[in-house]
């Protein structure tokens, strides 16, 4: 395995390697911190700074929910789709989603694509974590090959990965993609990305027999099984066109195909865990595992300027074919043993069992008006009919379908006050999806149908000074909650709302500073039948209260290209059960790091170095309804070297 490892690694990095070596900046100047418009959550590269992320939002998961964009356009996202194609990941929250076409009660994940440079590049980095993490290398090559027509970038990576619970895997990634402008009014932009990880051991599952939480482990001891592997395959391919066929209109398509392959996937499971560690040890099995999607939308967006009023009309079709495979698992139980321990056992001959098969098509039209006035405000209301069918059953069965056709409908203000006060407020009615039920389920794996939700946020954002912004506002979103009935099987049980307040402090206060700071207080509240009979709390677990998020580089003025950093992250006590009987404390961690900018051979390079986790805290981490519980990540370093040919 680990011959086969390297040999694709030298493969796959070395053909980008010897296209050029000219020189200017592609990945070396990747900054986070420096790049966040708000502390509502932005990734470049490595970097993963504000709030929220593409599966945490308001306490939900946008990806999930089905809210993914590529370059602003539907994407129905099932496989991992990389930093090797993109530039960067902005969630778009609050205000920044008031004039965004459509948007969605969960907030919006709009991954932007890395474009190639307009001379040739070959960048190059490499990346050690330690104790956990990853030692990886990457090559990439940005180049034009037709001037001011086609551009071309290719990217690859290999990667030894260890995760926080000591498992190992593998990792190749292979991704390229093509800038075609056969014209000044067209744009073309086909890409690809392949993501092979083989030999990857899974994550023990932690459940508990009381309301307690498990006892603390040794983090460096990996106590999954060596045999109990998973292997992923994972490939998005799509292209997207823009042009301006005619005055005052944009059109602007996109089709994208998303697919994950499991041929191998198992669970560990140490069930009825005690206070002193001992537990049962349960290894579920299942046979190949595969989810697929067809997706995409085309757009049409009129501009119509009429003195110091601007009219936007939009006319969209989004739609998704998805076919996901999945169940037939069989589970053996393995006697006692104790978490924390590794404890080896003998792959048994495993009976597999019929896999079950979902279709989900999905076509939702719509229209969408913005008005706005100059130095006034503008306002957007939008409507969509969604046309959602399901078929479910086993494979080779005849389903069971299920069909809605719900209208959908959006509608935002905002108000300038001045330049430098703005206030907004809006209303978003959704349909959405919800994961896939936990496997410590009866009906584990499978997707769960789409609901209708919705959305309320106001609130504003005031410009302290030139480069430093203050943002706040309140939000309630409400859903379908899916939990676990009285068979164990993960269904729908009631409502869900979140109710919060988040606030975003973004820029530099002085010379030299950047600040990204954000804060969000939730209330969460389950209500229904369960709730009513005292089978469920009506606090969801592992939903936090409280998130705090604070990032702050200082550049040393005495030593140019020399950077410090710090991030604090704290959340707050969460429920560690469904009765709400039993609470994990909350969790607070610190990183610092720092970053060296230099020149070295005519290439420009970038040294980051940080310290993650510097006390070495140790958390309990609550999967929410499944029950499951997993150890904070502990204390790590990480080195990473890039640099732009």
């Amino acid at each position: 395995m680990n011959l086969k490892f390297w040999f694709m690694s030298c493969a796959a990095l070395g053909a980008p390697m010897v296209l050029s070596n000219s020189a200017s900046a592609q990945r070396a100047d990747e900054n986070g911190v420096t790049s966040a418009e708000d502390a509502f959550g932005t990734k470049v590269g490595n970097d993963n700074v504000g709030l929220y992320e593409s599966r945490n939002a308001r306490g939900f998961d946008p990806q999930q929910a089905g809210n993914m964009r590529i370059e602003g356009l539907y994407f129905d996202q099932q496989a991992t789709f990389g930093s090797r194609l993109t530039r960067s990941t902005t969630m778009r929250i609050g205000l920044s989603a008031q004039s965004y076409p459509f948007p969605a009660p969960t907030g919006i994940a709009d991954i932007h694509l890395i474009l190639p440079a307009n001379k040739t590049i070959v960048s190059a980095s490499a990346e050690i974590q330690a104790p956990v993490g990853q030692r990886g290398i990457t090559a990439e090559v940005s180049t034009p090959l037709i001037a001011d027509k086609l551009g071309m970038v290719l990217s690859s990576k290999a990667d030894t990965r260890r995760s926080d619970w000591r498992g190992e895997a593998q990792v190749l990634i292979g991704a390229g993609l093509f800038r075609w402008t056969p014209k000044d009014s067209v744009e073309i932009i086909p890409f690809i990305y392949y993501n092979q990880s083989f030999g990857e051991e899974v994550q023990p599952y932690v459940l508990t027999g009381g309301a307690f939480l498990p006892p603390r482990v040794d983090r460096s001891v990996f106590f999954g099984q060596d045999w109990a592997e998973r292997r992923s395959n994972d490939f998005d391919a799509g292209v997207i066109m823009r042009s301006t066929p005619w005055t005052n209109w944009r059109l602007q398509a996109g089709l994208f195909r998303s697919v994950q392959d499991r041929p191998h996937n198992y669970v560990v499971f140490l069930r009825n865990t005690q206070a002193d560690g001992t537990a049962n040890l349960d290894i579920l099995a299942y046979p190949k595992h595969a989810s697929g999607s067809t997706s995409g939308e085309v757009r049409a967006s009129g501009v119509f300027t009429s003195g110091s009023y601007r009219q936007t009309v939009h006319i969209a079709l989004r739609g998704r074919d998805t076919t996901r495979l999945f169940g037939g698992g069989t589970t053996v139980n393995f006697g006692p043993s104790r978490i924390g321990i590794y404890r080896a056992v003998t792959e048994p001959a495993y009976i597999l069992g019929t896999r079950d098969k979902d279709v989900v098509s999905q076509f939702t039209p719509g229209v969408s008006y913005v008005g706005e006035w100059s130095n006034v405000g503008e306002f957007s209301v939008g409507l969509q009919k969604s046309f959602y069918h399901r078929g479910f059953g086993r494979e080779g069965a005849t389903p069971v379908t299920t069909r809605s056709q719900p209208w959908l409908y959006n509608a935002t203000l905002a108000l300038h006050f001045s330049a430098d006060l703005t206030a907004y407020a809006g209303y978003t009615r959704g349909l959405e999806e919800f994961g896939t039920a936990p496997e410590n389920a009866v009906n584990g794996g499978e997707p769960v149908p789409a609901g209708l939700t919705k959305q309320l946020d106001a609130g504003f954002r005031y410009r302290i000074f030139p480069g430093l912004n203050l943002m706040a506002g309140v939000f309630e979103v409400s859903k379908p909650y899916f939990d676990r009935d009285t068979a164990n099987i993960y269904t729908d049980v009631g409502n869900l709302r979140h109710r919060g307040i988040e606030m975003s402090l973004a820029g530099r206060p002085i010379k030299g500073v950047t600040v990204v700071a954000g804060a969000m207080i939730l209330q969460a509240r389950v209500s229904g039948l369960p709730v009513d009979q005292g089978l469920i709390g009506d606090v969801p677990p592992g939903t936090p209260p409280t998130i705090t998020r604070l990032n702050v580089q200082y550049e040393i003025p005495a030593w140019h290209g020399l950077s410090v950093d710090a991030q604090v992250e704290t959340s707050g006590s969460v429920y560690a059960n469904r009765l709400d009987t039993l609470r994990a404390p909350a969790t607070a961690t610190l990183a610092l790091g720092a970053r060296y900018a230099f020149t070295a051979l005519q290439a420009k390079a970038n040294l980051r170095v940080q310290v993650q986790n510097i006390t070495n805290a140790y958390d309990w981490n609550v999967e929410g309804a499944s029950g499951r519980f997993s150890a904070s990540s502990p204390r790590r370093y990480l080195v990473r070297l890039a640099a732009d040919f």
